[in-house]
């Protein structure tokens, strides 16, 4: 009995690649197993579209990319998903991540399995010109700061993560197209978001017995914005009238996810969290909005009333009062003080910049120093090419044109999102498209503050929840246009 020739070719090609990459990591027996494991992954992400994405969406929500200062590495820190191959591997040429990796498999898969079935069925993004707009300026200010004798490795850093969300935007709209992916990606979402929560939880009444200390942070700074847009989901459902598993998971995954929230410290996103829950109330359709204010109007004056009694107090119980406080009230000697007058200097530095090159400097460029201020790059060597007001960031390294259509980008976003809020009946898909809309605003206001737009984690889920946002009035039209269900006849 002959044997078939593909598999012999096949296990030939496989063991002469093996060899290879023996060869080229001296001996490193790790690889050929990852090889074997990376080969049936990809079979399956070519099979199933979808689970690439879910993939991606998960390692995002639940693996961190940076380590956080005071704790051990945890597994959750020791993947290397976003560090590059060539890192964790030895293979020198390799100078791309797991990430990357990903999305261009996602994007070959779906091109292939269009070509093969010669069903081209793209699914309209009522956004589509104006992300291809904003990735051909991130492109053409790319290569104006290379050009301008930028660094290269410098600009890499600094424009991967956008890059990402347009990549992601794109390619999870065509991919995304029933009621039950949508599903699975907001139990990916809310699940990683209950991951978190309970890692910062064991952090704090754990590892550090109930008592930071200095430390002024227990998960990454994204974690907290992650944590709000499920708060704004739970909102969403309890006001609009879901009571679905994913509203009984919420609810139950609250205590922790808020405690953890408290302990992570970040001042911008307690004011985030205020400013969702107050505009998911404003936009609420008229029979839902009373029965809101019955609940918002009180915990308002709770929350006031906490915030007065404990504007002097110190201690864990008083946490977010004093956040709310340095918010407001400079409080000498303190590091949240420290931090802001940090960033008055910075935006002078960035405001001198932009007056300097209204054209922009292009990315991998440092700005201008005019005013002298502390060197934080023990911390973070790239300080000199991205601030923490993002917003500005892009101002400088894009100019005036290149920041008109950031604008216009998260803008119309917004818009169109709102559009659709109003279109949709599906309280489900309703709920999902508020929280849509202000995660991008919540996104936004970040980046005035912190240089979360330039993190991998924020704009993989960014552009994710975008692509949901596109694809679920498109699900909800097609459901309400398909002809119902015949009925069982009777026993």
């Amino acid at each position: 009995m002959r044997t078939p020739s593909t598999p012999v070719f096949a296990a030939v090609a496989l063991s002469v690649l093996g060899a290879v990459l023996l060869w080229l990591t001296n001996g490193n027996l790790v690889v050929v197993p990852a090889l074997c494991v990376g080969l049936l992954v990809l079979w399956l992400f070519v099979r199933h579209l979808d689970l690439a994405l879910y993939c991606l969406l998960a390692a995002t929500m639940v693996l961190d990319q940076f380590r956080v200062f005071g704790f051990l590495d945890a597994v959750t820190t020791k993947v290397p998903f976003y560090l590059n191959l060539n890192t964790s591997t030895g293979i020198g040429p390799l100078v791309f991540n797991p990430v990357e990796l990903l999305l261009v498999i996602m994007v070959a898969a779906w091109f292939w399995r269009a070509t093969i079935s010669r069903e081209w069925h793209l699914h309209s993004i009522p956004n589509a010109g104006m992300a291809v707009v904003f990735l051909l300026m991130l492109i053409f200010f790319t290569g104006y700061g290379l050009a301008r004798g930028g660094d290269w490795k410098a600009a890499l850093w600094e424009i991967r993560a956008l890059y990402y969300l347009c990549f992601v935007y794109f390619i999870a709209s065509q991919i995304i197209r029933t009621r039950r992916q949508v599903q699975i990606c907001v139990w990916i979402i809310i699940a990683g978001v209950a991951v978190k929560g309970f890692q910062g939880c064991w952090r704090y009444f754990v590892t550090k017995g109930g008592d930071l200390g200095s430390l002024r942070a227990i998960l990454g700074h994204e974690d907290s914005l992650f944590i709000v847009t499920v708060f704004v989901l739970l909102a969403a459902y309890y006001f609009l009238g879901y009571r679905g598993r994913e509203f009984k998971f919420l609810v139950a995954t609250l205590p922790m996810n808020l405690l953890t929230f408290i302990f992570n410290q970040r001042r911008i996103t307690y004011g985030v969290l205020g400013l969702s829950l107050g505009i998911v109330v404003a936009m609420l359709p008229k029979e839902q909005l009373r029965k809101a204010l019955r609940v918002v109007i009180p915990f308002a004056l709770l929350f006031a009333v906490y915030t007065a009694a404990f504007w002097n107090k110190s201690g864990g119980i008083a946490m977010p009062a004093q956040k709310v406080k340095s918010m407001f009230v400079k409080q000498e000697g303190t590091a949240d003080n420290e931090s802001n007058e940090w960033r008055k200097l910075e935006l002078i530095n960035l405001k001198a910049t932009i007056r300097a090159y209204p054209l922009g400097i292009g990315f991998g460029n440092q700005y201008l120093i005019v005013v002298p201020y502390a060197d934080i790059g023990d911390c973070f060597p790239l300080w000199r090419w991205i601030p923490h007001c993002a917003l500005f960031w892009v101002w400088i390294k894009t100019g005036f044109v290149g920041f008109t259509i950031f604008w216009l980008f998260f803008g119309t976003s917004v818009v169109q999102a709102m559009i659709d809020y109003r279109a949709m009946r599906d309280p489900y898909f309703k709920a999902l498209a508020l929280m849509i809309i202000l995660f991008i605003v919540g996104q936004v206001i970040i980046a005035y503050y912190d240089l979360q737009i330039t993190f991998y984690r924020n704009m993989i889920y960014l552009g994710t929840a975008m692509a949901l946002g596109s694809s679920i009035r498109r699900i909800e039209a097609a459901e309400a246009a398909a002809p119902p269900a015949p009925a069982r006849p009777a026993a």
